[in-house]
């Protein structure tokens, strides 16, 4: 990755703590990684809060698709395979940059049903797209080809669906209250919190609704997991013709504006914004350890995964500042998969009360869909909107080719309409 960054003058006026936490790179990899397990460094209390920063996206994420596909998710593959790039990317980068579910796949998975094949071929496809870009340097060129309204149409399109999702969760138990704090009484107050914490960063409502459930979980199982040595790595599936078929038009495609938009250049910008003294990774090695860490492991569990923009900020809020917090989440994760293995793991995410997980999920669809706030001009809210409507009726796959063939067709007539101003 030191080939892919840039490197940035110090700051002469920065405090002898600020120099201590911003060490140069260029005592090599293994010094950087002594420096990143350090546990003095590890249990700092900025970086211990700072590793919470990102859960309220990924625990979310992980007790819903097992909810949705069950025994058929490897959920202790998922969860250790997502602590071990954690712990990678804490030692190459040194900064505090997330590993979070890509939200299109985990969109496409809970409302559209994609098979467990189809979520590794979806995987593989990512991983050599990105490896692709990322050693070739072309993450800008591909970046550019792809209209911004596009990517936000299918964000909005996406997000409604999850929202529909969730609400049909949070409303399918019709008591009250049961035993296991599920019901329409819980699902209010879910509501009422989420709504009372929405855009706290130093509260997330995700965080909160989370320790509820997981005291519903606690009420709902007769006795704690037994702890042993289990085994991380998922069976290899079986993949066929129509599950890459499927994969690609489905997820992959969809995906891979979204990632390169939010989840490689935004973070590469944020993460020069947030720390201006540091060596920042470039676009390149951000998409190449995006390319490498799906394509060597998605066929063992890992789920598509990425460095998500809004990752970073939430564990820089939360006080993290190196790849230390990283490592240590990584570890912890690692550790949880590894211990509990895949069928505790599964009986507490399904002991998840739906009425709390089914807030979560509208929470999660709210926050994808507001990130078409940001698109100007009728052609681009045409396009958006095609796009968005074309996700709730035909699916992610067909809205990406209609909303890719509408911007071609406004590009064409503006293109034509300034020929023949000039004649």
């Amino acid at each position: 990755a030191d080939s892919y960054a840039r490197r940035r003058p110090g700051n002469p006026s920065a405090t002898p703590s600020a120099k201590a936490m911003d060490d140069s790179l260029d005592d090599g990899l293994l010094a950087r990684c002594r420096r990143v397990l350090s546990p003095r460094r590890m249990l700092q209390r900025g970086e211990v809060s700072g590793a919470l920063g990102d859960l309220g996206t990924f625990l979310p994420d992980v007790v819903a698709l097992s909810s949705v596909m069950g025994s058929a998710l490897p959920a202790a593959s998922f969860v250790f395979f997502s602590g071990l790039w954690n712990l990678v990317s804490g030692c190459l980068f040194d900064l505090p940059l997330p590993i979070q579910p890509m939200h299109t796949v985990v969109a496409v998975a809970l409302t559209e049903g994609l098979t467990y094949p189809q979520l590794v071929a979806s995987g593989l496809w990512l991983g050599a797209m990105f490896t692709l870009l990322g050693g070739s340097g072309s993450v800008e060129r591909a970046r550019r080809c792809i209209p911004v309204c596009v990517v936000r149409g299918l964000q909005l399109g996406l997000g409604l669906k999850v929202f529909s999702t969730g609400a049909g969760m949070a409303t399918r138990e019709r008591a009250l209250l049961t035993h296991s704090l599920d019901g329409l009484l819980a699902a209010l107050l879910s509501a009422a919190v989420a709504l009372a914490l929405y855009g706290d960063r130093k509260r997330p409502a995700s965080l909160v609704l989370f320790a509820l459930g997981c005291a519903g979980v606690a009420r709902a199982l007769p006795a704690p997991p037994s702890l042993g040595l289990h085994s991380p790595l998922a069976p290899v599936p079986t993949v066929d013709a129509a599950d890459w078929w499927h994969a690609l038009v489905r997820a992959a495609l969809p995906q891979l504006p979204v990632t390169l938009l939010n989840a490689v250049v935004a973070t590469a910008k944020l993460a020069e914004d947030l720390y201006p003294r540091r060596d920042t990774p470039s676009v390149d090695a951000i998409a190449l350890s995006v390319g490498l860490s799906n394509l060597s492991t998605a066929a063992v569990g890992h789920f598509p995964s990425c460095h998500g923009c809004g990752g970073l900020a939430g564990q820089h809020q939360f006080g993290a500042r190196t790849g230390s917090s990283m490592a240590l989440l990584g570890l912890c994760k690692m550790g949880l998969a590894v211990a509990l293995g895949p069928a505790p793991l599964l009986r507490a995410f399904a002991a998840f009360p739906p009425a709390m997980l089914g807030v979560l999920l509208a929470v999660g669809g709210v926050e994808l869909a507001a990130c078409a706030r940001d698109v100007r001009g009728r052609c681009g809210f045409v396009i958006m909107l095609s796009g968005a409507g074309s996700v709730l009726r035909l699916g992610t796959g067909a809205a990406f080719l209609i909303s890719c063939t509408a911007a071609a067709a406004f590009r064409l007539a503006v293109a034509a309409a300034a020929v023949r101003a000039a004649v």
